[in-house]
């Protein structure tokens, strides 16, 4: 079978998109509130009773990660080559503080209610899940792409009718 220029960009194109995608899905995640998972939970407030507790998490690899506390805190910290991220605050008022974690268009919000204790162990209480889910979706990295390899699929069958054109010869 023979590969034609066309099936080539073809193939490339569908090569590009797969590759895009597969950079661009890393989502934003919280996988830890101090010593405690988070992994498959959506919590949207935590009771968290213990010492000041490490957020953890991932993202892309070397991405940035904004993390607000309340309105008055503000830290950026960057995700490791291998999307692994972790912050720290340096103080964390008692009670109730909203905390936005946010890496490019991407963000999660939850309400942390912290009790400040020296438990050798420290505990998170979830709060119920909402019955609803919230949009999500990654078909604003997809789009561009599959754009991109519609025009170069295009561009070269026009760039090759062309040229045989030139060379006076008829397809």
């Amino acid at each position: 079978m023979k590969i034609t220029k066309t099936r080539w960009l073809g193939v490339v194109g569908a090569g590009l998109m797969v590759a895009v995608g597969v950079v661009m899905a890393q989502d934003l995640t919280l996988t830890k509130i101090g010593g405690v998972s988070t992994v498959g939970v959506d919590y949207s407030t935590v009771n968290f009773s213990g010492t000041i507790p490490t957020l953890e998490g991932t993202a892309s690899p070397a991405a940035e990660i904004l993390i607000k506390i309340k309105t008055s805190t503000e830290a950026t910290v960057a995700a490791s080559p291998s999307g692994v991220w972790k912050f720290t605050p340096g103080v964390l008022d008692l009670g109730n503080s909203t905390i936005l974690i946010t890496a490019g268009q991407q963000s999660i919000s939850f309400n942390l209610i912290f009790n400040a204790t020296p438990s050798a162990s420290p505990t998170a209480t979830p709060s119920p899940i909402p019955d609803e889910l919230p949009a999500s979706g990654v078909w604003e990295y997809y789009l561009p792409v599959i754009g991109a390899g519609i025009l170069v699929l295009f561009l070269g069958k026009y760039i090759k009718d062309k040229m045989l054109s030139w060379e006076g010869k008829k397809r």
